[in-house]
């Protein structure tokens, strides 16, 4: 029998001091491939700060700390990632490449930052590609200017005159659409990585932490669901989430045209390691034009592992499972076990999810089980 492949991913990173040594790894020891979200760059000799709310960065260690974690691949698509400027950003990349883990989404044009990092294991070849819909300005890379390959989006607000006489200070339905321009560079970029591989994962860095989300809608933002059947017909194998700092359940995509295929969405995995939200000036922040509160809630402090098991089929490899390890934040934002009970809750919590989205998942043993094998 042809040997399975078993992928980690992880959520976001960003690190101030180096993990514990026993900081939580799920099945990260036995998988064949570890992927995860650098959410800020790494920084010896910053430049110039991005004029944006938040800004982070990691020590120059970095690198080697999460060749430690055996991390092969991260994805650098995000709104962090040029917040030390260009100089920040090649810094990062310099830093992973020294240290040996390869890295997709960001780069010296948008053509570099599309480009995806190839993985051969067992004879075949898995392209991992990162793209993100959270871009500040100066953020997106085009074909002369570094930066991260990026769709956009565009948001409206929808005001319901009988609500707001009967509730006054009720927000607004926010409706949101990705750029059409964008979605089709995102789409061309994955049909390009499928014509060379056997398997395609998207790293997505999207959608609203619940903290900042509006509570009567849907935690899942309206552009993602269209970005997400996009980007399954465009030949997508799965899509792994990010940005949203809290794990949420998973939802699959039918394929609308050509062979019938389940894609797995797993719009976010919350925070692995998340320092800067943790520690005392972590976090470089402007005064905000408006007093937002920018207090964490229960879901920050949840975390969850995704397991991807892909099996050989034909010529291709084909995904025939998807499993969610519930964790928990610890009192520097690193990953822990959790006891029986935060592990029941998280797990609870993501089954939820999944399921009031149809998904067939089921809850065993405190894990998320999506079996797409039968």
């Amino acid at each position: 029998m042809d040997k399975k492949i078993r992928i980690a991913a992880l959520g976001d990173i960003a690190v101030l001091q180096k993990p514990k040594k026993d900081i939580w790894k799920g099945m990260m020891e036995q998988a064949d491939i570890c992927l995860a979200n650098l959410e800020a760059p790494i920084v010896a000799t910053p430049g110039p700060p991005a004029d944006k709310m938040v800004r982070m960065k990691q020590p120059a260690e970095t690198a080697s700390w999460l060749n430690e974690l055996h991390i092969t691949a991260v994805s650098l698509a995000n709104n962090h990632m040029l917040d030390w400027g260009i100089e920040g950003l090649q810094q990062t990349c310099r830093f992973l490449d020294e240290a040996g883990i390869r890295h997709t989404g960001a780069g010296n044009d948008l053509g570099e930052a599309a480009e995806p990092v190839f993985i051969e294991k067992e004879g075949f070849t898995i392209a991992f590609i990162s793209w993100s819909s959270a871009v500040p300005p100066g953020f997106r890379a085009i074909k002369n200017r570094p930066g991260i390959a990026s769709v956009r989006i565009k948001t409206s607000f929808h005001i319901d005159s009988s609500i707001l006489d009967e509730q006054p200070g009720t927000p607004p339905w926010i409706q949101t659409e990705p750029v059409e321009g964008d979605l089709l560079l995102l789409e061309k970029a994955i049909k390009d990585a499928a014509s060379k591989a056997d398997f395609v994962i998207l790293a997505m860095h999207w959608g609203v932490p619940p903290q900042w989300s509006s509570v009567p809608q849907d935690p899942i933002a309206e552009y993602q669901k269209i970005v997400a059947q996009r980007v399954a017909n465009a030949g997508v194998d799965v899509v792994i989430g990010h940005h949203s700092h809290a794990p949420y359940g998973l939802e699959t995509y039918q394929t609308e045209f050509g062979e019938p295929k389940e894609v797995p969405i797993l719009y976010s995995l919350g925070n692995y390691i998340f320092h800067p939200e943790f520690f005392p000036g972590g976090l470089d922040i402007s005064p905000f034009p408006v007093p937002y509160k920018m207090e964490m809630v229960a879901e920050n402090h949840q975390s969850c592992l995704a397991e991807l098991v892909l099996a050989p089929v034909g010529e291709k490899l084909k995904l025939e499972k998807v499993i969610l390890y519930p964790a928990m934040l610890d009192d520097i934002g690193e990953a822990v076990e959790g006891t029986e009970e935060q592990k029941q809750v998280v797990a609870e919590r993501l089954h939820r999810f999944s399921a009031a989205r149809g998904t067939k998942a089921v809850l065993e043993n405190q894990q998320i089980v999506l079996d797409l094998g039968h």
